[in-house]
């Protein structure tokens, strides 16, 4: 009966080291989206500065090359964990690799493990890539992410990549916007009845829309019309406005194309065409009037090249607004004015309640 006993244990080692040979060696290993979530939660802000320090730390790893297996769960299996290793790899050897933003909106914990070890969550990063030739480029990635650990130390490892972007130019462009006119360049003029507003206009980079501009203005059609929309520190908007009718009058016989450009922002006193969506220009304009940068937080974000960024911090504007509006022109001289014209009383449809301040002409003169 001992020979038996001691042939069964024999038996059942070599069945478990086959378990494990076969865990270690063939790919055997545990499946996460098995998991059942219990309880859907908040990232804090504790753990978000976690999640920075991690990520940061992360990103020195790839670029110093020293390998990111500290940052993969263990025990998925061989070719999963290859398929992070080898995007990854990509960016080894670069001029430069950077952290630039990461966010964890999914956060839940999982039921079937300890309190160490039940955090689960989908994270966003990003980060941006120099190469030799200084061309930079941002790259978004969601990951599936896990918190692993024991009592004395817990870290956030990757199970897996869910999506990633083929990367964003964001390499610096010139800033020409915020510069004063030079000798011979046509300017506008447009007298208002709170005084006068300047403004460069970009037809290299707006053709179109400036070319509308100069031909609805000198036709007269904004002489006498408000400024009929108004929100402090945020924009002074006139035109035909929603319900007016005339919402699709240009100088094209209809609503025109976009003519968005990385080059030209929503900075304080850009110039730029209101929409209704896309392609719908007519001659609806908005002026910015935000001095300090509204929602800083969306700088991160957005994909900006980092010049842009720290013009955005040194002027104000709104950058939430780029990509969708074309931006025409920039206020140079009159910023006082389009400040007083934001300041007046309006009602919950930010709209003046009496009185609204009127263009009276516009004109265009050589500097």
């Amino acid at each position: 009966m001992r020979k038996s006993f001691v042939k069964l244990a024999l038996a059942l080692g070599c069945a478990l080291f086959g378990i494990l040979s076969l865990t270690a060696f063939t790919g055997f290993a545990k499946n996460y989206d098995d998991e059942v979530q219990t309880w859907q939660m908040l990232s804090r802000r504790w753990d978000e500065t976690l999640l920075q320090a991690r990520e940061e730390e992360f990103i020195k790893a790839i670029k110093e090359q020293k390998g990111i297996e500290d940052f993969i769960v263990p025990d998925i299996a061989e070719e999963e964990k290859e398929v992070i290793r080898n995007f990854f790899r990509n960016f080894e050897g670069k001029k430069d690799i950077r952290y630039i933003y990461s966010k964890m909106p999914i956060l839940h914990r999982v039921s079937g493990t300890d309190e160490y070890n039940d955090l689960r969550g989908i994270m966003e990063l990003k980060f941006q890539v120099t190469e030799r030739s200084n061309k930079v480029t941002e790259h978004t990635v969601l990951m599936k992410m896990a918190q692993l650990g024991d009592a004395q130390a817990q870290k956030w490892k990757i199970i897996g990549i869910l999506w990633q972007d083929k990367g964003i130019d964001v390499s610096d462009v010139s800033l020409y916007q915020l510069e004063k006119p030079r000798r011979g360049e046509e300017v506008c003029i447009m007298t208002t009845d709170a005084g006068v507003i300047k403004l460069r206009l970009f037809p290299k980079k707006a053709p179109i829309a400036v070319q509308n501009w100069i031909t609805l203005s000198k036709q007269g059609f904004y002489n006498g019309t408000p400024f009929a929309r108004v929100i402090k520190d945020y924009v002074i908007q006139g035109g035909a406005l929603d319900g007016s009718g005339d919402e699709s009058k240009s100088s094209y016989n209809g609503f025109f194309q976009d003519e968005v450009n990385m080059e030209l922002h929503n900075f304080n006193g850009a110039l730029c065409l209101g929409n209704n969506g896309p392609h719908t220009n007519g001659n609806q304009f908005y002026i910015v009037q935000c001095s300090k940068v509204r929602n800083e937080t969306s700088l991160p974000i957005i994909s900006f090249p980092e010049n842009v960024k720290a013009k955005y911090r040194e002027v104000g504007g709104i950058p939430e607004l780029d990509g969708r509006y074309t931006v025409l022109g920039q206020v140079y001289e009159g910023m006082d004015v389009v400040e007083k014209i934001a300041s007046q009383e309006t009602n919950e449809d930010d709209a003046p309640v009496s009185n609204p301040i009127n263009i009276q002409s516009i004109r265009f003169q050589k500097y």
